[in-house]
């Protein structure tokens, strides 16, 4: 190379880096100010929020299925985030009420509103009768259901990862971020939902 494309060759070299730093700061940024804040405890007043995971659990999500039975392949998972409701028990009083609560939390998000899906895992035969009732009240809740070895491995990872509770966040990539308390405060699940909304890159 003559020393006359020297100059610009090098020019052309920091742009690439500053461009690379760019990008860096772009992705990695928003994961690495969460857990600062987290480890810092630093929050918003008040004591509604989701517990958050560090460092977020990598899911390996099978294919399940819904309730007609039809897979509900992993690729479903992604370019959404998601709030998982786990339940083994079938769906008593409480648990109805607390479905009609994040039916609520989601209905608030406005424009948003597409960028987050409910999944409730129903960890029981197919043939429960109480599922046709929760898919006619709620059409766009996605209920899936099975009691199968891959389906209860996936729940049971859930809940080793979140404390055992019953309502986790999983991001658009596929990773479980947060867990909430059973008698979680709606506000603070919606807080935490916006936030995540507004400073993601991802869903």
């Amino acid at each position: 190379m003559s020393d006359l494309n020297k100059p610009e060759a090098m020019r052309e070299k920091g742009n690439g880096r500053k461009v690379l730093l760019l990008l860096m700061l772009i992705f990695v940024l928003p994961f690495t100010m969460a857990v600062i804040l987290h480890l810092l405890d630093i929050r918003p007043s008040g004591k509604s929020f989701g517990n958050l995971i560090t460092p977020p659990v990598s899911l390996n999500i099978p294919e399940l299925k819904d309730a007609q039975g039809k897979v509900f392949p992993a690729v479903n998972w992604q370019k959404k985030w998601n709030i998982v409701m786990v339940t083994r028990d079938g769906c008593d009083d409480k648990c109805l009420a607390e479905i009609d609560l994040l039916s609520k939390v989601h209905t608030t998000l406005n424009k948003d509103i597409k960028r987050v899906q409910r999944v409730l895992l129903f960890i029981v035969d197919t043939k429960n009768e109480a599922i046709a009732g929760l898919q006619k009240k709620y059409p766009d809740l996605i209920v899936l259901v099975g009691n199968d070895e891959e389906t209860t491995q996936f729940a049971s990872k859930l809940e080793t990862s979140g404390k055992a509770q019953k309502v986790y966040l999983v991001d658009p990539l596929g990773n479980l971020m947060m867990y909430y308390p059973q008698n979680f405060d709606p506000k603070g699940l919606r807080g935490d939902l916006v936030r995540l909304l507004k400073n993601s890159w991802a869903g």
